[in-house]
């Protein structure tokens, strides 16, 4: 068996999540392609985020480590800590040899321990999200760039905020914005409102601080919450970040909720107050969210720049007042006024659509694996998983990985599509029939070989023919040993193989029979005709039933 493609995600501190979310985003996509090409992987993050049930939650495998945060709370010594945490990534990085390293934001890791432990990685890639002029210039931030394979920037390249210069040809892509949630897994707008119980007669309302981490969160939500519950028309969702550690709110038109991942809703939300953080920012205007933005003021993150973007394009409100001020009361009502009337709360949410019209996660995923993948496989996995596939997988809460079980036991053969659709169709009438995913596996294993020569189409509406024609036993562990009875059929066609196959089952449910004593006669029958073709040997089996 070929050794698993190791990837290693380092996102290492930071007061948000937005290091986390972004590579959760990316990682989602290549852990899909892998899947749909039967390749075996193993994903990891190094992580000193305080956020790391994100990665719990998307089913990700983390090692984590103390952030600054608590160790400036805990009063730990900061040099001891600065020693322990380089000697904790040199020495993972020394163990994994991860075969694609994936930084985020710091080039020269949040320690600046990076410059001596990118050789121990095979091929290793950069996520450059702008940041402040500042840090682009220093000279260290700049000459760590050139030592990357790849240096994916999640914006479009006329709207990137800093100027990349001095890398060599073909080493820069811009991919687009990157968001964890593509709008084909996110829940609709009723399906939303039901969710939190809020009737027409209420709007929804997103107040968020981001991850939460921010020292001013607390203070964010609370003075929002405060002015807005007053309104009776509202419904405030308060998205607190999985970072929060302030006090909760309840109120009977609030809602408090810490947990991460909050993008699958937002397109429910009929107007958001929120930081403009990256992933806050992309994801409402993505959503088409009518949002006044509160910028927080980061080391690195340029908060401003874009929610003024989003102001001028009518997407949204840029809010300028500090929440202490005494002006933020007013402003805010002011802005919240705007966003009352339909009409304008339509106008902004084509805005923001407009504004961010796709999720680029897919394309950075792709982009990446083109480091350790031919171009052929990738195409293949990218035709395979559409945004039709999405929404139905996320309609029936089905994972792809195991409707990847049943494509690759399909036995498509070299340079076909991946039968992704055909996949699912068998997928969702075992279930149907009760039949549990790992006997579905098995049971199409034993039938490759058995039903004949036949194109993809027939051979799915074979196999859910004769599916269909089993369930009426009622028996799976007996139709696995029946299936396995059968004789090899290489020259009939699959719709004829089905077919006598069907005639031997009728003649068995006829008579009242079970599919142990079909079993007996087609052992019978396969040592009298010895070595007969599977119709000569239903053939014989069915005479003796007679």
């Amino acid at each position: 068996m070929a050794s698993p493609l190791r990837i290693v995600n380092y996102a290492v501190n930071g007061s948000g999540a937005g290091h986390l979310t972004r590579l959760c985003a990316i990682n989602r996509w290549i852990r899909r392609y892998l899947q749909v090409l039967d390749l075996r992987a193993e994903i990891y993050f190094l992580t000193s985020s305080e956020a790391d049930s994100l990665l719990f939650a998307e089913r990700f495998a983390s090692f984590k480590m103390p952030s600054k945060t608590i160790i400036g709370d805990t009063g730990i010594d900061k040099v001891t800590y600065l020693a322990l945490a380089k000697q904790w990534v040199w020495h993972s990085l020394g163990l994994l040899r991860p075969d694609l390293f994936l930084v985020d934001t710091f080039p020269r890791g949040s320690f600046g321990e990076l410059l001596s432990a990118l050789d121990l990685c095979r091929h290793k890639a950069f996520i450059h999200r702008s940041v402040k002029e500042e840090f682009l210039s220093r000279p260290d931030f700049a000459a760590m760039l050139p030592l990357y394979d790849q240096i994916l920037v999640p914006e479009y390249e006329q709207e990137s905020q800093g100027t990349v210069k001095g890398l060599r040809r073909g080493q820069l892509h811009y991919v687009g914005p990157v968001m964890i949630r593509d709008q084909a897994e996110c829940l609709s707008r009723d399906s939303v409102r039901a969710h939190f119980a809020v009737g027409e007669d209420k709007l929804l309302v997103y107040v968020s601080a981001g991850g939460g981490g921010d020292r001013g969160a607390a203070s964010h939500l609370h003075t929002v919450c405060e002015q807005l519950a007053k309104v009776p028309t509202l419904h405030l969702i308060v998205g607190a970040g999985p970072l929060y550690r302030g006090p909760s709110l309840h109120r009977p038109n609030v809602t408090f909720l810490t947990q991460p991942g909050m993008a699958e809703l937002l397109p429910g939300m009929d107007v958001a107050i929120c930081s403009a953080g990256y992933n806050s920012f992309h994801e409402l205007m993505y959503a088409g969210v009518p949002t006044i933005f509160l910028p927080q003021e980061k080391i690195a993150d340029e908060q401003d720049k874009r929610a003024e973007q989003a102001a001028q394009c009518g997407a949204a409100i840029h809010l300028r007042a500090p929440i202490e001020s005494p002006q933020f009361a007013e402003q805010l009502a002011q802005a919240m006024t705007v966003f009352l009337h339909p009409e304008q709360r339509a106008k902004a949410k084509a805005a923001a659509m407009a504004l961010v019209p796709s999720n680029h996660a897919r394309d950075a995923a792709q982009k990446l694996l083109s480091l350790l993948l031919t171009k052929d496989q990738i195409d293949a996995a990218a035709d395979a998983v559409d945004d039709t596939l999405l929404s139905e997988l996320a309609q029936t809460d089905t994972p792809l990985e195991q409707i990847c079980e049943v494509a690759h036991a399909l036995d498509a053969t070299s340079g076909e599509e991946i039968p992704l659709d055909e996949a699912l169709s068998l997928y969702r009438l075992a279930t149907q029939h009760r039949l549990p995913q790992p006997a579905l596996i098995r049971l199409l294993k034993q039938l490759h070989g058995r039903l004949g020569p036949g194109d993809r189409t027939e051979r799915t509406q074979g196999l859910e023919a004769l599916l269909t024609t089993l369930s009426q036993f009622s028996d799976w562990p007996g139709a696995l040993s029946f299936v396995r009875q059968l004789p090899g059929e290489r020259s009939l066609p699959v719709e004829q193989s089905v077919t006598e196959i069907q005639r031997l089952l009728s003649t068995l449910r006829a008579q009242g029979k079970d599919l142990y004593q079909g079993l007996r006669v087609l052992s019978v029958a396969q040592s009298e005709d010895h070595g007969g073709s599977l119709r000569e040997v239903v053939q014989s089996a069915v005479r003796m039933l007679s």
